[in-house]
């Protein structure tokens, strides 16, 4: 029986199996209810004692990834990230996934237990790698609507299988509309896809002081940016005509139109 004192648990979370694609609510993993969960279960089922490492798999590098920092740094979560997601390369995350268990395995042999945080079918052949090792597995997911489907034979192959039961939130009252000023019609696309882009433009703000001049956003700064991250999504999207309008209007910022001057021409100003 493992022993309840030692660290021989990894845990391997592939998050965008769990959020169920980067086109959903990048967010909604709760990812201290899922550790917490694991290490309950991994305790009541005596697979293994404490644990070792937590990684989480995610392009990170998304403004919107930013608001799972307090919960990686107060569960020390390893966030790795992952920089190809287009079509070609779309397991990418798995990939390296894969690597890293078995780097694991190979390096730390006192890690018994490895949690596999995903319901994918291209992670069969790592736990039946994993177990010609001498290891034992867990596979978990959630019972969150957007997250992957459990594929059978993997559920199969683990040595135990977990579903972590994720509470649906409360749904959000309906606010009346202010009198006497009608609600504009921005519902072109999903509004937390909208929440999202807005979120884009303030961390863009917050880290990159060449966007100001003056007290004023420089718009033509700010639209490279959005393109950049956002390559398939516009200001269009959400039913403004003009870039202007939508941080204007939509971010409550003030902006300028013209490209943003060199240190030299702002220290003559």
């Amino acid at each position: 029986m493992a022993g309840s004192q030692q660290r021989n648990v990894a845990i391997f979370l592939d998050m965008e199996n769990l959020f169920g694609g980067y086109k959903n609510d990048v967010t909604s993993v709760p990812l201290a209810t899922v550790v917490r969960d694991i290490e309950k279960v991994v305790r009541d089922t005596d697979l293994g004692g404490r644990t070792a490492l937590t990684r989480a798999y995610a392009n990170w590098a998304r403004a919107d990834m930013a608001g799972y920092r307090s919960q990686l740094q107060a569960h020390n979560i390893k966030p790795v990230q992952i920089f190809s997601f287009d079509q070609s390369s779309k397991n990418a995350a798995d990939i390296e996934l894969v690597v890293d268990a078995l780097e694991v395995a190979a390096d730390m042999p006192w890690i018994d237990l490895f949690v596999i945080v995903s319901g994918d079918g291209d992670f069969v052949p790592l736990l039946r790698r994993l177990h010609a090792l001498g290891k034992r597995s867990l596979v978990a997911t959630t019972t969150q609507p957007k997250a992957g489907a459990v594929n059978k034979i993997l559920q199969s192959v683990a040595d135990h299988f977990h579903v972590i039961d994720i509470p649906a939130p409360p749904a959000a009252p309906v606010a009346a509309p202010a009198v006497g000023k009608p609600a504009k019609k921005k519902d072109e696309a999903p509004h937390t896809e909208l929440e999202l882009y807005k979120a884009s433009v303030h961390a863009f703000l917050k880290d990159d002081p060449t966007l100001w001049e003056k007290g004023l956003v420089n718009a033509p700064r700010l639209g490279q940016l959005l393109r950049d991250r956002w390559p398939n999504v516009t200001y269009k999207t959400f039913g403004y005509k003009t870039l202007t309008s939508f941080a204007e209007e939509g971010c409550g910022l003030k902006v300028v139109s013209t490209p943003a001057a060199g240190p030299k021409a702002r220290a003559k100003v």
